[in-house]
């Protein structure tokens, strides 16, 4: 049992560099996201196709989704 839990930590640790590098892409994306679309407003004139209130760009923790 120590040696499986052993291996699934080592294994963790060589994932952490890929891991930092992914969380890095989702969280430039993620800026950006709020810096260019953080406004959008949706009006009966200009609907907005795909956004609504659980799908939006207003915030952050949102926009990581």
């Amino acid at each position: 049992m120590a040696e499986g839990v052993r291996a699934l930590f080592y294994t963790v640790i060589q994932a952490l560099p890929q891991s930092l590098l992914f969380f890095l892409l989702f969280f430039i994306f993620g800026t950006l996201g709020v810096e260019l679309f953080g406004k959008l407003e949706c009006s009966e004139e200009q609907p907005c196709s795909g956004l609504n209130k659980h799908a939006h760009f207003k915030n952050f923790c949102i926009a990581l989704l």
